[in-house]
């Protein structure tokens, strides 16, 4: 073969070559592009159905200049370069998984393990878990309040909020869980070293009881309990604070100081309280004070939780027990979520217990409670906006309390404490489960006293069922414990006189199996209730009182959809409007 054949040959092969490279090529090309399509679809999500809205990712810090090693805003992060966690708790600290079966260090770990990932990798391959059914991420400015519950931060920390997050053991700053040592010195010393780092994580462990004074947690903060937190029995190891400006005094003995909470943070943002453990009032001990002022020091009984003035609050899977006064009160919060908790609180006769609410929302906004179960010895939940005369305390608005299990207890209410204004309120698909009871009860209720003032308005009850009702299934209440002073005609809006209005009430869907007692709309004579909706009202036994068994005393204008329920209401009730 000549020589110029062998050099065709050898350009043909080259040539040859140089196609099958670029064939391959391209090749390589479509299966990245399509895999990177891929990587992308399950990240991002599908377009398809309603998206629900987290904060995930890092920040620097305190508006320093960015180092590098994270960005100095949040952002949305398409690729792993975006983020440089050094240790799995730093990706930990920023990114709320949609369920609590493995810790977030636990998936990383495992990933590594079994994937034989790197750090970046198995970041990303939890992203993608994050990120599944569309969740996005959204810049966030803490200067501002969020308008919505869909913007509150699952887990309730807003991770864009600057921290060294870290995890504390109370046992390892001296704790003993043998429900006799007071722990007080070791949680202070443990909160303190997470309020050093900027927030982290505080855990109570499994199997032991640990008794302390009150704890005040500091921002950025989760309290994980699996054991029993308990307070200790001596009145005098819970310190007197200043009263809530919107109250004024000491609920128990009128005073101008109070008992602090068991467990309370106040201005702090981003508080989490969580786990399988509980959260013990000792509230026996405290019980026998509300009738002898001088053995109580003049000072009211604490309640178990009380958050003052923070954003961004999740409280959930705990037991709170044996509260010695209120047992859950968030105060002069925005975006408040509890659910999945559980509260015991005892109900007495004759005052043994008295005042033991389950949970107590006061001048708050945007609150979500919903698959809670509860028993107390007085209102299940009501919805509370201060005492000091009209329109002296914050509103509460935008609240959402749906499909929770309420045992004994007296119901679901709004007030008395009304100042400030009530509104925006859905009591949506709850049951109470009680079969008997004692004392005073109600199944949806309003009560107001004079000189409070304030407004109720946009309130529903819708889809709730109550088996056993002590009293009134429905009551609106302008004398609620006045005494005799509330027959005095409420004179203005504005005065020590002030009268609360009341506006645009429904109640629907509502299933009565027994009520003791019937019901009752009493409102102010110089303030009557407007807009009462009532609609499909279903009372399995009636009350023993005779028919009509719902009366109405100063009500202007409403609506009864339904001639049968119509026939529950007596002549008192003209002024509502009867609807086919």
């Amino acid at each position: 073969m000549g020589k110029s054949s062998l050099n065709n040959n050898g350009r043909n092969n080259t040539q040859a070559t140089k196609k099958r490279r670029i064939s391959l090529t391209c090749v390589f090309s479509v299966i990245a592009v399509t895999y990177s399509l891929f990587i992308y679809f399950v990240i991002v999500g599908f377009d398809g159905g309603k998206k629900e809205t987290v904060v995930v990712g890092f920040d620097n810090g305190g508006g320093k200049e960015n180092d590098g090693s994270a960005p100095s805003k949040l952002r949305p992060r398409d690729s792993a370069q975006d983020i440089s966690p050094n240790t799995p708790d730093d990706f930990c600290a920023s990114c709320m998984f949609r369920d609590t079966d493995f810790s977030c260090t636990e998936r990383i770990d495992w990933v590594i393990k079994n994937k034989k990932m790197t750090m970046k990798e198995a970041v990303m391959e939890n992203l993608k878990y994050c990120l599944k059914e569309g969740v996005q991420y959204v810049e966030t400015d803490n200067s501002k309040t969020s308008s919505s519950l869909n913007s509150i931060p699952l887990g309730g920390r807003d991770m864009s909020t600057p921290m060294n997050w870290i995890m504390v053991d109370v046992t390892e700053y001296g704790a003993i869980g043998d429900n006799n040592t007071d722990n007080t010195d070791a949680f202070h010393a443990a909160i303190e070293e997470l309020n050093k780092a900027g927030g982290g994580e505080l855990l109570v462990p499994s199997g032991g009881v640990y008794q302390t004074a009150p704890i005040t947690l500091g921002p950025h903060t989760t309290l994980t309990v699996h054991g029993t937190i308990r307070g200790v029995a001596d009145q005098h190891k819970f310190p007197a604070i200043d009263p809530l400006p919107s109250f004024g005094r000491d609920a128990d003995f009128r005073v101008k100081r109070r008992r602090q909470a068991l467990v309370s943070a106040r201005h702090a943002p981003n508080i989490t309280i969580r786990g399988d453990g509980v959260i013990d009032g000792a509230g026996w001990y405290w019980y026998p004070f509300f009738l002898n002022h001088t053995k109580a020091n003049y000072l009211g009984r604490p309640h178990i939780i009380e958050i003052e003035n923070c954003t961004g609050v999740e409280i959930t899977g705990v037991t709170l027990r044996d509260p010695a006064f209120w047992t859950l009160h968030p105060v002069y919060c925005t975006d408040v979520y509890i659910h999945h908790m559980k509260i015991d609180a005892p109900m007495c006769r004759n005052y043994r217990c008295p005042n033991t609410d389950g949970i107590d929302i006061h001048s708050c906004q945007n609150v979500l409670v919903e698959y809670n179960t509860i028993e107390c010895g007085d209102d299940h939940v009501t919805i509370l906006a201060g005492k000091l005369r009209h329109n002296r305390s914050p509103p509460t608005r935008n609240v959402t309390v749906q499909h929770n299990i309420l045992g004994r207890g007296m119901g679901l209410a709004i007030g008395s404490s009304t100042s400030g204004g009530v509104s925006d309120v859905l009591y949506y698909n709850n049951t109470m489960t009680q079969i008997s009871g004692f004392g005073q009860g109600q199944g949806a209720h309003i009560k107001m006293r004079m000189r409070y003032g304030g407004y109720v308005k946009n309130i529903s009850w819708i889809d709730n069922t109550f088996y056993y009702v002590n009293g009134p299934a429905v009551e609106i209440n302008s004398g609620y414990q006045s005494g005799s002073s509330w027959k005095r005609t409420c004179t203005n809006s504005t005065g020590d006189l002030a009268c609360t209005e009341v506006d645009n009430i429904t109640i629907k869907n509502m299933v009565v199996h027994k009520a003791r007692s019937g019901w009752h709309v009493d409102c102010f004579e110089n303030a009557p209730c407007t807009n009462l909706h009532f609609e499909n009202i279903t009372i399995l036994e009636e009350p023993k009182s005779k028919k009509p068994i719902m009366k109405c005393g100063n009500v202007a204008s409403g609506t009864v959809v339904g001639s049968d329920l119509r026939e529950i209401f007596d002549e008192s009730c003209a002024s509502l409007e009867t609807l086919p």
